[in-house]
């Protein structure tokens, strides 16, 4: 008895030793891919900014991005169960650099555009492999914490990425390069992750699904708020990297202050993560939601109106460690609610989601920002948070009862 005791905790402890290291790859590979993917947004709005184009053409050229997402996240889970976690992930890994290398050869706005479609749908199905792979390896106890590592992980990378920008403005060809070459890098982890994940495979059976019309049924059935909640997180998300540059631009700051900014915002998106995540990991998730709406909504209001000043940068900072909060949030929010089989199928959904708010935002942000000039964006972005903050209170009205999580029903 002793020896089949022993024998059974060395196996644990090789299991878990196996789901760290998976853990491990699996960030250190979203790293370099946060930081390449983190300053390209931004590269392709200044280097348009540059050549000329009007702000419309530039929101329509990254909306196109997000659109590309969409088509991604449809056959993203059907690609995942086809080839496996890394064989997809290196399929798509090779096709979003040759893309990002297109840039350099075809400087056209409508080039880009396609090649910016493109590289979303790479993009989606490259997340599904890396979030779908998180999220099948944490518990729903610890799952908002390692969410929020993963997001610190991916801004404090996509800081760091923008220092590139400076490049833009000797050669303009070289941040591209650069860019091709870290999402290249972002593969030796991510093949490395997916070894260790066939070993602590072995011990579990996970029915792969594919994203379908039943699975986002299902997904507003179990989880209406993470419907919207995703849709609200694209929005912010895809307006700020495609639309705060050109903001930037309009009100008289240079290309390295944008990047300098840039980069601030980055480190600022840190800032709340991990309290944030321990906080829903310790309360009802959909009222943290509310809390995170409602304070942002009221802060871009205020910077709506207060447009220029010395206390415009901070402020901006404050707003952007709040609403990078949301996406987090909503994943883990979600994936409370559901069966391990259905992760990957969720993850495309809300990738899915996600995308389809990043294609609207900065089209209609562009076009506000047109009408109404540089602080058109932080209308938008008012409006985005308070009906976040509204739904998630309705949710709570509508449904008093405690959602019971999977880790404590067991």
């Amino acid at each position: 008895m002793p020896g089949m005791q022993s024998d059974e905790w060395l196996n644990r402890k090789c299991l878990m030793t196996k789901l760290l290291y998976s853990i491990a790859g699996i960030l250190f590979g979203n790293a370099f891919l946060m930081m390449g993917l983190g300053v390209f947004s931004t590269l392709i709005s200044v280097d348009l900014v540059q050549s000329g184009t009007a702000p419309l053409v530039i929101g329509l050229v990254q909306s196109s991005y997000y659109f590309g997402f969409i088509l991604g996240a449809i056959g993203a889970s059907h690609l995942v169960a086809r080839l496996g976690h890394g064989s997809a992930y290196a399929a798509l890994a090779a096709v979003v650099c040759c893309a990002t290398l297109g840039h350099v050869i075809f400087p056209h706005p409508l080039v880009w555009a396609l090649l910016r479609m493109i590289e979303g749908a790479c993009m989606a199905g490259l997340f599904t492999v890396i979030e779908g792979g998180l999220h099948l390896s944490v518990s729903n106890s610890l799952r908002g914490r390692v969410f929020s590592f993963y997001l610190t992980t991916a801004y404090l990378a996509s800081s760091l990425g923008q220092n590139l920008l400076k490049l833009a403005e000797h050669d303009s060809t070289k941040p591209f390069i650069l860019i091709a070459c870290l999402f290249v890098l972002s593969l030796v982890p991510i093949m490395l992750a997916e070894g260790n994940a066939q070993g602590a495979a072995a011990h579990t059976t996970v029915k792969k699904t594919s994203l379908s019309m039943g699975s986002l049924r299902e997904l507003y059935r179990v989880a209406p708020l993470g419907i919207w909640g995703a849709l609200a997180a694209g929005t912010l998300n895809g307006s700020f990297y495609s639309m705060m540059p050109v903001f930037m631009r309009g009100v008289g700051y240079s290309v390295v202050e944008v990047s300098g900014f840039m980069g601030g915002a980055m480190i600022a998106a840190l800032a709340l993560q991990w309290p944030i995540g321990r906080l829903s990991d310790r309360m009802d998730r959909g009222w943290v939601l509310f809390g995170v709406g409602m304070l942002g909504a009221c802060l871009t209001a205020a910077i709506a109106s207060y447009r220029h000043g010395s206390w415009l940068k901070p402020m901006v900072f404050v707003y952007v460690s709040l609403s990078f909060t949301v996406y987090g949030l909503v994943i883990s929010y979600v994936n409370d609610l559901i069966a391990d089989h259905l992760r990957i199928a969720t993850s495309a959904s809300l990738l899915m989601l996600f995308s389809v708010g990043g294609t609207v935002g900065p089209t209609v942000v562009s076009g506000v920002m047109t009408r109404v000039g540089p602080t058109g964006y932080f209308v938008v972005i008012s409006s985005v948070m308070a009906c976040l903050a509204v739904y998630a209170l309705q949710m709570k009205w509508r449904d008093k009862r405690i959602p019971v999580r999977a880790d404590e029903s067991a």
